[in-house]
C-alpha cells in the first residue's frame, strides 16, 4: 500500500507528540510522518522531494509568524502547506489561508480524525494539480507541435495565439510578428471573405471544413481548410474564436489537376469527349426550355494517316498538338473545340443558326487547308471533312445529334473530303442507302468471298527472364475487290452498325485455331494468341458452345486462347460477360478486359468481373514518361491487378521512355508500335524472339 509522506516542521515536542498521536490513530496508517524543527531545515527537506504534504509551525527558531509561510511557499509550490496556530492566533491562521495555504489546525485540537481529513484532502487536491498541470503540459506541447495551424483570435480580427505551425505557415518569423497583424487586411486573399466568415460565425457558431485562400507574409496564396469555433461566456457572449487551419495547397492544386484531366484531351488541351459531350448534352436541354438554336461541328482530317505512316506517331502527335492551338483562335470564346479522339475534332458554337454555323465550319477549313505542317525535311498539306448539325428541338437525344453529325461528315467524305456539308434529313436518308448498297454489301462479301485475312501483334513480356515468349493479339483486315488492303477503321464500323459482328468474330475464332492446327512448330514461338470479341458475341448465349465446338474440332490446345473484351462492354453487360468467362475458364482459355481503366467505375466493376488479364487503356499508357497523373493510374492499375492475382498489359506503347517507365511499375507485357507493328500472321514462322525483343 503507498503512504502519503507527512513533513512536521515544528520545535514543540509536543506538537510532535499530538501530530503523531492522531496519525498513528487513523484505520490503516495510510500516512508516514518525518519532523524537523527550523525552516532551514523544511527547505532542505522539500527540495529532497518525496514530501507530498506539510505541517507548519509558523513559529520556529529560525522563522517567525506568517513570514514562515510565505518564505516556505515558493519552494513548496506544488505541495499542501496546513499551518499549525495557538489558538489565540486564529486570525494568523486566517491569513496564512488567504496567501495560499490549504488550511489550518489549532494546536491542542489536533485529533486523529481531524489530521485524517485534512490529509485526505490534502492528497486530493495534490492529485489534482498534478493531472490539471500534466494536461496544461499536454496541451502545450499539442499546441507547439501539431503541424496544424492553431490559433485564437478576437472579434475585430486580431490574434490572441497561434502555434508555431500557424507562423510557418503564414510565412512570419515569430508568433509576436503575427499578432501584430489584421487578419482581415493581411492574411486573408480576398478581404471581402472575412465578411462572409463573420456572418457564418453570427448564425452558426462555427465554421466545418470550409476551404479559404488565404496569403502568406511574402503574398503567395494559399489554400486552407478551416474549423473554428466562437468561445462563449455563461451569458452567451462572443469571448474569442479558437480553430485549426490545414494547408491543403498541394491536394488543391492536384485536384485541380485532376479535374482539368477529366475534362481536357491530354495530348491537345482541348476539351476530350466526356466534357464536350457534357456541353452538347446541356445545350440540347436548352434548345427544348427556350427555343435555342445552336450548332455542331463534327471535323475529321483528311491524310492524317499519310503523317503517321510517314514520320511515324510522334510526328503525328506534334500535328495534333499544333491543331489544337490553331483551332480555338477560329471561334468565339464561348464555343467548345474539343478532340474526340483519333485525328477527330468537334466544335460546338453556341447560340448559332444555320448560316453563321456553315460560316464558321468555312473558316475552319480554310486555315486547316492552309496549314503547313513541317516535320524534319518533310511537309504536309492536309484537309479536313466537315459535318455541320443545327441543334433544335427537334432532336431527341444527344446520340442523335452526334449520329446526324458524324453522318454529315460522312457524307462530307463521301463527296471528295476536303468540304462542308450540312446535315438534313435527305442527306441522311440518301447516306444510309449509299451505306446499305456499298459498305454492307463489302463486308458481307469480304465473308462469301473470303477475302479476310489476320494480322498478329506482339504483346511483348516485361519480365527480366528474357526467353519469355510473348503474346499476339489476332486482327482481322479485309482486301478490297481488287486485292489491296483495307484500313480496319474503313469497314469495322459497319460491321459493328449492321450486326455482323458474330459473323466476322466467329471467322476469327475458326481461321486463328485453323492456323494454329496447322502452324504446330511456330506455337513454340508465343505464349498464346488473344482474340477480340464484339458486343454481339458477349451476349450472344451460343458463343462459348461455338469456341467449345471449334477447340475440339480444330484439336488446339485451349491453353493458348485468351479472349479480349473492352471494359465498357463487360460492365454493360455484367450478367451476359460473367456467363461467359465462366464458361471459358471452364474450357481452359483465359479472359483479358481491353481498354481497362476507361470507365469511372472500373475499379468498382473489377471484383465481379473473372479476368485474367488487365489491359490498360492506352489514353493513360502514353505519356506516363511525361504525366504523373497518368504514371500514377498505370501503377495504381498495375498494383490493384497484381494484388488481384491477374497479368496487367500495357497498350499503345511507342516510346523507349514509356517502356522504361512500364517496367519501373511492373507492368507484366508491353503492346503497340514500339514493340511490333501488326503483320500478317504468317510472319510469325519467320520472326525470332531475339528478333522481337531487340525490336
Amino acid at each position: 500500500m503507498s503512504h502519503t509522506n507527512v513533513l512536521l516542521v515544528s520545535a514543540q515536542v509536543a506538537d510532535h507528540a499530538a501530530v503523531r498521536a492522531a496519525i498513528e490513530g487513523v484505520r490503516g496508517q495510510p500516512y508516514r510522518l518525518e519532523t524537523v524543527g527550523t525552516l532551514a531545515d523544511a527547505l532542505a527537506r522539500v527540495k529532497a522531494g518525496h514530501v507530498d504534504a506539510v505541517l507548519l509551525d509558523l513559529n520556529l527558531p529560525d522563522s517567525l509568524g506568517v513570514t514562515t509561510f510565505l518564505r516556505l511557499q515558493p519552494k513548496a509550490t506544488s505541495i499542501p502547506i496546513v499551518t499549525l496556530i495557538a489558538e489565540q492566533d486564529e486570525d494568523l491562521g486566517r491569513q496564512t489561508v488567504d496567501r495560499g495555504a490549504l488550511d489550518y489546525l489549532v494546536s491542542g485540537h489536533v485529533t486523529a480524525q481531524l489530521v485524517d481529513k485534512v490529509l485526505r484532502y490534502a492528497t486530493e487536491r495534490t492529485h489534482t494539480l498534478k493531472a490539471l498541470k500534466a494536461s496544461e503540459q499536454r496541451y502545450r506541447e499539442l499546441f507547439q507541435n501539431v503541424t496544424a495551424g492553431v490559433f485564437q483570435t478576437t472579434g475585430d480580427g486580431k490574434f490572441m495565439a497561434a502555434n508555431p505551425a500557424l507562423v510557418r505557415m503564414l510565412g512570419y518569423d515569430s508568433e509576436d510578428e503575427l499578432l501584430a497583424v489584421d487578419v482581415a487586411k493581411d492574411v486573408y486573399a480576398d478581404p471581402g471573405h472575412r465578411d462572409d466568415w463573420v456572418r457564418c460565425m453570427s448564425e452558426q457558431g462555427e465554421v466545418r471544413n470550409a476551404e479559404l485562400v488565404l496569403k502568406r507574409k511574402d503574398g503567395t496564396r494559399l489554400v486552407v481548410l478551416e474549423n473554428s469555433r466562437a468561445v462563449r461566456d455563461s451569458d452567451g457572449r462572443v469571448l474569442f474564436y479558437e480553430g485549426t487551419l490545414t494547408d491543403i495547397t498541394a491536394a488543391h492544386a492536384l485536384s485541380q489537376q485532376l479535374t482539368h484531366e477529366a475534362s481536357h484531351d491530354p495530348l491537345t488541351g482541348l476539351k476530350n469527349r466526356r466534357e464536350f459531350e457534357s456541353r452538347l448534352q446541356h445545350s440540347l436541354e436548352l434548345s427544348h426550355a427556350t427555343g435555342a438554336t445552336h450548332a455542331v461541328c463534327f471535323m475529321d482530317l483528311d491524310r492524317f494517316k499519310v503523317v503517321n505512316d510517314t514520320c511515324g506517331h510522334v510526328a503525328g502527335d506534334e500535328l495534333l498538338r499544333q491543331l489544337g492551338q490553331l483551332l480555338p483562335a477560329k471561334v468565339r470564346q464561348a464555343d467548345v473545340v474539343a478532340r474526340l479522339g483519333g485525328d477527330e475534332f468537334a466544335i460546338l458554337l453556341q447560340n448559332c443558326g444555320p448560316n453563321d454555323a456553315l460560316q464558321v465550319a468555312n473558316n475552319v477549313l480554310r486555315a486547316i487547308s492552309g496549314f503547313q505542317f513541317v516535320w524534319g525535311q518533310h511537309t504536309f498539306n492536309l484537309g479536313v471533312s466537315i459535318g455541320v448539325v443545327v441543334i433544335t428541338s427537334s432532336f431527341l437525344r444527344l446520340s442523335q445529334v452526334m449520329s446526324a453529325a458524324d453522318t454529315a461528315c460522312y457524307a462530307a467524305k463521301d463527296g471528295g473530303r476536303n468540304r462542308v456539308v450540312l446535315y438534313t434529313d435527305d442527306a441522311e436518308n440518301a447516306l444510309k442507302q449509299r451505306v446499305d448498297t456499298d459498305w454492307v454489301g463489302r463486308a458481307r462479301r469480304a465473308l462469301v468471298e473470303n477475302r479476310l485475312f489476320l494480322e498478329a501483334q506482339p504483346i511483348r513480356p516485361l519480365a527480366r527472364n528474357p526467353h519469355e515468349p510473348p503474346h499476339y493479339e489476332v486482327l482481322v483486315r479485309m482486301r478490297d475487290d481488287s486485292g489491296r488492303a483495307v484500313p480496319p477503321g474503313a469497314f469495322l464500323p459497319t460491321v459493328e452498325r449492321y450486326n455482323l459482328s458474330t459473323r466476322y468474330d466467329r471467322w476469327v475464332i475458326a481461321a486463328t485455331f485453323k492456323w494454329m492446327r496447322d502452324h504446330k512448330p511456330a506455337l513454340e514461338r508465343l505464349s498464346k494468341f488473344f482474340i477480340n470479341l464484339s458486343k454481339d458475341s458477349v451476349v450472344d448465349p451460343a458463343t462459348a458452345g461455338y469456341v467449345r465446338h471449334a477447340v475440339a474440332e480444330m484439336g488446339v490446345d485451349p491453353r493458348r486462347i485468351g479472349f479480349e473484351v473492352p471494359e465498357k462492354i463487360a460492365i454493360g453487360n455484367l450478367t451476359q460477360s460473367n456467363q461467359l468467362f465462366g464458361e471459358l475458364h471452364r474450357l481452359g482459355c483465359s479472359v483479358s478486359l481491353d481498354d481497362f481503366g476507361s470507365g469511372v467505375s472500373s475499379f468498382a466493376y473489377l471484383k465481379a468481373l473473372g479476368a485474367d488479364v488487365l489491359k490498360i487503356d492506352g489514353l493513360f499508357v502514353g505519356n506516363i514518361s511525361q504525366d504523373k497523373v497518368d504514371y500514377a493510374m498505370v501503377r495504381s492499375i498495375t498494383e490493384i491487378g497484381h494484388v488481384m492475382g491477374k497479368k496487367v498489359i500495357a497498350e499503345s506503347v511507342e516510346s523507349d521512355e514509356v517502356l522504361e517507365k512500364l517496367g519501373e511499375i511492373g507492368v507484366d507485357y508491353a503492346q503497340g508500335f514500339r514493340v511490333g507493328e501488326p503483320r500478317p500472321i504468317d510472319e510469325i514462322d519467320s520472326i525470332g524472339i531475339a528478333d522481337l525483343l531487340a525490336g
